[in-house]
């Protein structure tokens, strides 16, 4: 089994495992929790999070980034969108 057929398989396992508490819930920041308590981070969660929302990337990305749980994740997207943008602005 390849690496796409791999996260593929863990995110399945990993929807099938937070749906009851999502559709028990409609909470997006006990979703977070719940996955990351359950060890589903950053891609994985997002991509989760999008089949269990039944939204698009960029909604799910928001109940990822926005979520209190994922302060971390959100502080380092910033810091890197930050770094990304003040190279643009430079002749590196």
């Amino acid at each position: 089994m390849g690496i796409a057929a791999e996260r593929t398989t863990r995110i399945a396992a990993m929807q099938e495992t937070a749906r009851p508490l999502w559709e028990t819930t409609g909470d997006r920041n006990a979703l977070q929790q719940f996955l990351k308590d359950n060890g589903c981070h950053g891609v994985d969660a997002v991509l989760v999070t999008k089949g269990l929302l039944d939204c698009d990337l960029a909604e799910a990305q928001r109940a990822f980034l926005n979520a209190p749980c994922r302060d971390a994740e959100r502080r380092f997207h910033n810091e890197a969108i930050d770094v990304l943008e003040l190279a643009a602005d430079t002749d590196l």
